[in-house]
This record gives structure tokens, sequence and C-alpha cells, in this order.
């Protein structure tokens, strides 16, 4: 008996308690690289915001409102951007988003037509749906309308529950009246 070859159970039990580590370590850190995404995207989106209410104190309109007849309504994106890479507040990659979208400036559509609009393109529902109960202060787990009320829109500006997605990877348009 002694010439077989082979493991013993003791062995076999320390190179599954290595594999059972090392697959949370794996586990763990695609939760902390998802959550690091999610950061970035609240941060750079605020950003943004307080850059648009930075410009308005300086000059006395919004980035990308129209000079000649100021209204306190967004009327172009691209002037929005030029507006704030001329007073030095964003830079060419602050339009680039962290899930490959990209951010837009537009302000005077329904549902809130007197208010401005920070729209974010290709943005998941889990990531959607996060921002959405941080700023309005909903449940998002009892709250069947999270998504179609309050500040934050998902899918369009009238909303869409993100409920209604199969997948919380899917990627929709953001919309954030952040002025409101």
């Amino acid at each position: 008996m002694k010439n077989q070859k082979g493991f013993t159970l003791v062995e076999m039990a320390v190179v599954l308690v290595i594999i059972g580590i090392l697959m949370g370590a794996v586990l763990k850190g695609q939760e902390l690289i998802k959550s690091a995404k999610e950061k970035k995207f609240f941060t750079k989106i605020r950003y943004l915001a307080s850059a648009q209410f930075t410009y308005l104190d300086r000059v006395g309109r919004y980035a990308g409102d129209n000079p000649n007849n100021p209204d306190g309504i967004i009327d172009s994106d691209t002037n929005a951007w030029n507006d704030l890479k001329a007073q030095q507040l964003v830079g060419d990659n602050d339009r680039r988003h962290i899930f490959n979208g990209v951010f837009i400036f537009g302000g005077g559509i329904s549902p809130y037509g007197n208010y401005n609009y920070i729209r974010a393109t290709r943005v998941p529902a889990w990531v959607a749906r996060s921002f959405d109960s941080k700023i309005d202060s909903v449940n998002s787990s009892t709250d069947g309308n999270i998504g179609r009320e309050g500040n934050v829109r998902w899918g369009s500006p009238t909303g869409r529950n993100y409920d209604s997605e199969s997948d919380p990877n899917n990627a929709r348009d953001l919309y954030w009246w952040f002025d409101r």
C-alpha cells in the first residue's frame, strides 16, 4: 500500500480552501471595480452641474444659453461646452464618462420646460437607479415610479421604470434636471 500515488484528503482540502479564497477575492475585486465606476460617474455628472453653476455666477447666464437673449435655458450643447472650456471649467475629456457614453447639456423640454438638464448616454440601469435614488431620495426597492418621476429620468425625458428592464446592464439615456 505504500506505493500508491495520489493526494490525501488533507491535501485536497487545502487546495479547495485556497481555490475558495481566490474566488472570493476575485468576486470582491469585481464588486470594488463596479463601485468605483459608479462613484466616478456620480462625481463627474455632479462636477458638470457645478461647472454650470460656477459659469452662471461668473457670467450671469448658463453656459450654452443664448448670450444675446439669455432666458435661463441652455439652447446649445456645443456652445455650452465651448463656454465652459473658455472659462477653464471643463476639459476635452470631461464630455465622456466611464460607461463609454457622453454628457449633453440641454433645456426647455418636457416635463420641465423651464429648467436645464444634463443627459448622459449609455448609462446602465443599475447606475441610473442608484443615482436616481440618491438625487430624488426615494426607496428604489419600493417606489414603482423611480425612473419616471422627480429630477432624474431614465430612458427618455418622460422616464421609464427600471423594473421594465430584464438586464440591469441595459444602457439608456439618463436625464438629470440639475437646476430644478
